[in-house]
């Protein structure tokens, strides 16, 4: 009896922490934009960057995320405004979450893509290309873990979740047997009535 209910907590154990494996959406788009500095800091040999960021809905963020990264690497790093000013040009050309459904209706194809180019505007020649990272992400999860996960703080850290795919119970049979029983049920209250 024992080993028996030792091996059942062991499966739960298991199948909770595999459950926690997951990770956040910001956390990733966190993780990919942060290499993506730690990558222009390691290519680029000075100290002081003014780095401009190209318009997106989370350009800010990416922002605040690749000057926290330069910081880190000990450079100053200075987010200027306007593109002639900077040393970079980090050009965001994709972060985004998107869900797709799988043949298993009870999972779905969670992706996240962060595709962001650089540009070296003080190297010889001029807008010289940095090599940096691109990230696609893809975890099969189910869709109470997808509305956990996601956060609604940024565009790209949320997607739509797809309805599961209806069945020939929820497109045919349930509305006909709704149907029926409200007529059936119409039928016996006017039988009744008129006896």
């Amino acid at each position: 009896m024992r080993t028996v209910l030792l091996s059942a907590m062991l499966c739960v154990m298991s199948m909770f922490a595999r459950a926690q494996q997951v990770p956040n959406t910001i956390d990733v788009i966190d993780q990919a934009i942060s290499n993506v500095a730690d990558s222009v800091c390691a290519n680029v040999r000075s100290d002081n960057l003014k780095f401009f960021v190209s318009e997106h809905p989370d350009r800010d963020w990416a922002a605040s995320i690749i000057g926290r990264r330069m910081q880190k690497a000990g450079r100053v790093a200075h987010l200027v405004r306007i593109e002639d000013e900077s040393d970079v040009v980090f050009s965001i050309e994709d972060i985004s979450t998107r869900y797709t459904l799988r043949e298993d209706s009870d999972s779905i194809l969670r992706t996240i893509v962060v595709k962001i180019s650089a540009r070296n505007r003080s190297a010889s020649p001029s807008g010289l290309m940095l090599p940096v990272p691109s990230l696609r992400s893809d975890h099969v999860i189910s869709r109470d873990v997808a509305e956990a996960t996601q956060s609604q703080q940024h565009s790209g850290s949320h997607g739509t979740v797809p309805p599961p795919p209806s069945s020939f119970w929820d497109d045919l049979a349930q509305p006909v047997i709704f149907i029926a029983a409200a007529a059936t049920t119409v039928l016996l209250l006017f039988t009744v009535r008129s006896q």
